[in-house]
């Protein structure tokens, strides 16, 4: 397999944060936290009480950076206003949305994209053209509607060599009850399999690569280094952030440290 740009993931290069004091000071040092959503800041997109303490502590100095590629912004920017929580919509920096406007940046002809209804609407107000029909670009999203005719388009297509963007590489994510939801790369690891021994052109956009990341810094004008990301997924928020400089605290691993324990 041919891989362009990221390879699916990144490797785990820098200790998380596990300890509650340890943690709280580095809130308290940094000038921007950013937050992951699924299974942080939000379970079952509802936010949790502890993330809200921590964001309205510092209204104007936060960033949610999520792998999530099924909704736009506004999705995040109403749930948080809920809470009592106001934030602009460029401070929500998210996989599905950096994807697409990379796939514009790319410029294709025509795109197969697999992805949620929200999404295709958002692709076609970027100037995206959509179709099955000899795509030079496949762009894979989390796909609640993906089916046998639609991994059989992909599929083909990326036998004939067009180039594969996927918005992450995350298999699943939480839900309530101890489920899980399946994720965009559980969609991938059925694509790849259907085109192997062929090589992919594969780019990954979201975590654990840097775009997401670096994206949050500049929208909130700090040097990575004066950032912590909160997160409880080492392999994507740890080690998508900690290269790039930022200090990092993992949440419900085994320290067994809670989103609680940061709120002093």
């Amino acid at each position: 397999m041919h891989l362009n740009r990221h390879d699916i993931r990144a490797p785990l290069v820098a200790r998380a944060i596990e300890d509650a004091a340890e943690a709280r000071q580095a809130i308290a040092e940094a000038k921007a936290l950013l937050f992951d959503w699924d299974g942080c800041a939000a379970i079952a997109d509802r936010p949790e009480p502890a993330a809200l303490a921590l964001m309205s502590a510092r209204p104007d100095a936060f960033a949610i950076v999520s792998n999530n590629t099924s909704h736009g912004r506004g999705f995040f920017t109403d749930r948080l206003r809920t809470g009592g929580i106001l934030v602009e919509p460029e401070r929500v920096i998210l996989a599905g949305v950096e994807t697409l406007r990379r796939a514009r940046h790319l410029a294709p002809r025509r795109t197969l994209l697999l992805a949620s209804p929200r999404m295709e609407e958002a692709a076609r107000r970027m100037g995206l053209e959509l179709g099955p029909d000899d795509p030079d670009l496949v762009v894979l999203l989390r796909d609640t509607r993906f089916s046998y005719a639609k991994l059989t388009q992909a599929a083909n297509a990326l036998r004939r060599g067009v180039r594969l963007l996927v918005g992450n590489p995350d298999r699943t994510h939480p839900s309530t009850e101890g489920r899980v939801m399946p994720e965009t790369g559980a969609l991938l690891s059925a694509l790849l399999t259907c085109v192997e021994p062929v090589p992919v052109h594969l780019e990954v956009v979201g975590k654990p690569h840097p775009t997401l990341f670096r994206r949050a810094c500049e929208v909130l004008g700090v040097a990575p280094h004066e950032a912590v990301m909160i997160g409880d997924n080492p392999d994507t928020d740890v080690a998508g952030a900690a290269p790039l400089g930022l200090r990092c605290i993992l949440v419900d691993g085994p320290g067994g440290l809670t989103l609680s324990d940061l709120v002093a």
